[in-house]
């Protein structure tokens, strides 16, 4: 043995973390692992609980009177409670986070059979029982109660400091005529925690008086608990910024309550482990459902006076049915008016009252929509009872009924549409490059998800519109549709509408085969893909779809969903283990407040779009221009001659023989009888022929490999994971071992790709004909970049002069100059009309606001000061 090394130097060391050693496994003993022991009097035990649950599940008679009122008649010591001070039932619910409080019991009971069958005792409840129902409708019947009290608490703190809140609160009017009954509350404030004694009457209720001193009751009825509605205001202004966390505010609350010496003991002197969460994550719940109550009420006063206000203006206006278009065309635009929920979302949007701009010049509105299978919900999870209605979401009887009709429009033969621009060849390459495509690709285990995603539509300022909630295992068209359905249900007759999407040219063609919309509706349609996913597209397809390419669209790109998913990362694992209503009351509210927070930042966003983009990437792209030295007339010419319908047919064509040049590669390698197989290249050198051809083949296959590692990094570097946010340590992992595997292969392919580039243009001849391949860029994001990894290695000479936008980069870089500098242009225009809308939405909710004030019946909803 080595003598023991004394010295810390001379100690051996390991690089990282160090070596990992796992103890050795000892083998158990089968002595005491393989003996059956019998536990005594276990049987006996097992039979005295069995009659124990026949005795309670048989039918009883209750003797005490039902009470009549919702509030306690008796007052409650919280001194005597033994354990939670918020745990007097304790259900069986959905999730951990709201679990039901205290519920004065009915007093009938529900009948049983007298055949009571085995309970699964470990199988957990997954729909809402009739305990739980009873407590959500007490809910129900409470809240619109509470809104007056509620509001004037606000009006009387509004722009104050928060008063004091007395040991003995009331908020009866006449002390003498009332019968008083005293409850003890234990009230939840931002610094303390306290009993207060409440004194509730015939006209003012328990629930009422607490809400009238800024409380808010644990429970509808008999509550013991009350929390600071200042503090619940405070969690959802937290919540809107970061997602629900119940557990972190009744935790948090237990700690800084423990260091300010504010103990919650039992009658025993015990601390209580959780003594806030039940009641917390039910007054969290229903304060948010009361203010949804009291925007509801004010809104619909709002709307009242807004309604007013445009039918005076409309009386006021000279009667003129059409105005000409402001931009070039000579349409004549139709008055009109969106509905006001549209008009809410998003007034620079939804706000013009001038509608029908063609679609080739951009049309009235842009909108995009796209699909996410991160928001899944775990069928376990169970669900409770309804007790939200929400903006967001289009009902589930909506989106089936639209299912329904796609499937049996789906069962007739396709209509042959001749009006399609872009060969059927290239929209099936497409659809197999995309998942979004194929709606029968299982995206989730059905059998643990119940819901398994959500469909999002949003206007081109990321301001979500409306979702669907996806139930099935793929993204299948019928949320897409049933979503631009109800848009155009909400539109003017005469409204245009652009819908970017990831697979928009595999929907357009499906509405062009089958009858899925009326005319009416895809008349005033137009597809696009958005701008980042436009690689994995057929470059014929590109032409028509992309919006980079496509007149009329600006500088809308479609990646708003991304922005989107990526404010919603928060909400992806607690909405798993949430109840299904609860989860979709998650997701509508926290769209809600990103809503509202873009509406307020609209201005911004025109003058960042202004400066950053109609200004920025304009002087980029007249900056290229002015460095490639052709004129614009020139490079106008040479892109609409590479955008003709004989260039799309010569892609078809390229399409259609691929498969039979390449069965003739092999055979021209061994016979080299290049003038009878290739009677086109005659007079070419052979080994110019020979390099090309394997040139052409190996580009094919880089373009596969690469668009294949685009797609891999987009796991990593889409919104839908959060800005510097990691995707999950096992995802993460597999995604980077899968590049790492596959980029050393394509980086060969590219090198031996440039290689044969370099040799063809050492022995390339002009007189032949043929334009040259160019070199690919050896990075990825160069090459993700690169517009000519979607050009095909030409095969055959050209007829006639080659076209300079083929053998020339200065003129496709010149292209594509134009063409951002053409879209800066249109946004500029777009940028000015929805600013234009702004400002006369901004006006109208001045006016309705003041008409509103004015009115003696909006006098509840007035804040003073």
């Amino acid at each position: 043995m080595p003598p023991a090394r004394h010295t810390r130097g001379t100690q051996p060391t390991s690089m990282g973390l160090g070596h990992h050693f796992v103890s050795p496994k000892k083998a158990r003993d089968p002595k005491k692992t393989q003996t059956l022991v019998h536990i005594p009097g276990i049987n006996s035990k097992h039979q005295r609980l069995l009659d124990q649950m026949a005795a309670l599940m048989q039918p009883q008679v209750s003797t005490t009177e039902t009470p009549t009122s919702t509030e306690s008649q008796a007052p409650m010591d919280i001194e005597h409670t033994a354990g939670h001070v918020d745990d007097t039932l304790n259900y069986d619910y959905d999730d951990n986070d709201y679990i039901a409080e205290e519920v004065a019991q009915p007093a009938q009971v529900a009948s049983c059979p007298t055949n009571v069958p085995k309970v699964d005792l470990g199988r957990r409840r997954l729909l809402p029982n009739k305990m739980a129902n009873n407590l959500y409708n007490a809910w129900k019947v409470l809240i619109p109660t509470l809104v007056d009290p509620h509001l004037k608490y606000s009006t009387r703190t509004h722009g104050c400091a928060l008063p004091e809140v007395h040991p003995v609160i009331s908020a009866c009017a006449s002390h003498t005529s009332c019968t008083h009954r005293q409850f003890s509350i234990v009230c939840l404030f931002f610094d303390r925690f306290l009993s207060v004694d409440v004194l509730a009457c015939r006209c003012s209720t328990l629930s009422q008086v607490l809400l009238y001193h800024g409380l808010f009751p644990t429970a509808p009825s008999q509550p013991r608990m009350a929390v600071s509605t200042d503090l619940l205001a405070f969690y959802r202004a937290l919540f809107e910024r970061s997602c629900d966390a119940i557990h972190a505010l009744a935790h948090a609350l237990k700690t800084h309550y423990a260091r300010r010496g504010f103990l919650m003991t039992n009658a025993d002197g015990q601390l209580i482990q959780e003594p806030f969460r039940r009641g917390l994550g039910q007054a969290v719940q229903w304060f948010d459902i009361l203010q949804i109550e009291v925007e509801r009420q004010t809104e619909a006063t709002l709307q009242i006076c807004r309604d007013q206000v445009y039918e005076a203006r409309k009386l006021q206006s000279q009667e003129n049915p059409g105005v000409t278009t402001p931009i070039r065309s000579s349409t004549t635009l139709i008055q009109g008016r969106c509905a006001s929920i549209l008009t809410q979302h998003c007034p620079a949007c939804f706000g013009g009252v001038l509608f029908g701009r063609p679609l080739n010049e951009g049309g009235d509105i842009h909108v995009a929509t796209d699909g996410n299978f991160h928001h899944r919900h775990r069928r376990s999870a169970g669900d409770c009872p309804r007790f939200y209605d929400p903006i967001y979401f289009l009902p589930k009887a909506q989106v089936d009924n639209v299912g329904r009709h796609i499937l049996s429009q789906r069962k007739r033969a396709p209509r042959i549409c001749t009006s399609l621009v872009v060969p059927d060849e290239a929209i099936d390459q497409c659809e197999h490059s995309y998942e979004a495509a194929d709606g029968k690709k299982q995206k989730a285990a059905m059998d643990s998800f119940d819901d398994t995603g959500v469909m999002a539509l949003i206007c081109r300022h990321d301001i979500p519109l409306f979702f669907a909630n996806i139930d099935s295992p793929g993204e299948q068209q019928k949320y897409a549709v049933a979503l631009i359905e109800h848009l155009f249900t909400l539109l003017p007759q005469e409204a245009t509408v652009i819908t970017l999407y990831d697979v928009g040219c595999v929907l357009s063609r499906s509405l062009s085969q089958y009858d899925i919309l009326p005319k009416s509706v895809t008349s005033r349609l137009r597809f696009a893909t958005t701008a980042m996913h436009a690689y994995g597209h057929e470059w014929a397809c590109q032409l028509e779809y992309n919006p980079r390419m496509c007149n009329g669209l600006g500088l809308s790109d479609g990646e708003g969903t991304e922005r989107l998913w990526s404010r919603f990362v928060k909400l992806i694992g607690i909405q798993r283990s949430s109840s299904r209503q609860k989860r979709l009351w998650l997701i509508d509210r926290q769209a809600g407040a990103i809503g509202l927070e873009m509406r307020t930042d609209l201005g911004d966003w025109i003058k960042r779009r202004l400066k950053r983009g109609v200004n920025g990437q304009g002087a980029a792209a007249q900056e290229v221009l002015d460095n490639c030295g052709i004129e614009a007339q020139d490079l106008q010419e040479q892109w609409k001659g590479s955008a003709t319908e004989e260039t799309l047919d010569a892609l078809e064509s390229l399409e259609r023989s691929h498969d039979r040049l390449m069965s003739k590669v092999e055979t021209l390698y061994s016979s080299l009888n290049v003038h009878d197989r290739f009677p086109e290249l005659q007079g070419v050198d052979l080994d110019f022929v020979r390099t090309l051809l394997m040139a052409r083949d190996l580009k094919i296959n880089i373009r596969k490999r690469a668009i294949g590692s685009f797609f891999e990094w987009d796991k990593l570097d889409r919104a839908v994971g959060g800005a510097n946010q990691a995707l999950g340590t096992k995802l993460h992992q597999q995604t980077r071992k899968a590049i790492a595997k596959r980029q050393p292969a394509l980086m060969t392919a590219i090198r031996k790709f440039n290689s044969y580039c370099e040799h063809l243009e050492s022995i390339f001849d002009p007189s032949w004909g043929v334009p040259l391949p160019t070199p690919l860029p050896t990075k990825l994001a160069d090459l993700r970049k690169d517009q000519t990894l979607m050009e095909d290695v030409w095969i055959t000479p050209s007829v006639g002069d080659v076209p300079h936008w083929i053998e020339d980069t200065d003129v496709r870089d010149g292209i594509q100059a134009l063409l951002k500098r053409e879209r800066c242009h249109e946004e500029q225009r777009r940028i000015g009309h929805e600013a234009d809308n702004l400002c006369r939405w901004f006006g109208a909710e001045l006016t309705a606001l003041e008409l509103a004030l004015r009115s003696p019946t909006s006098k509840q909803f007035h804040l003073h000061r």
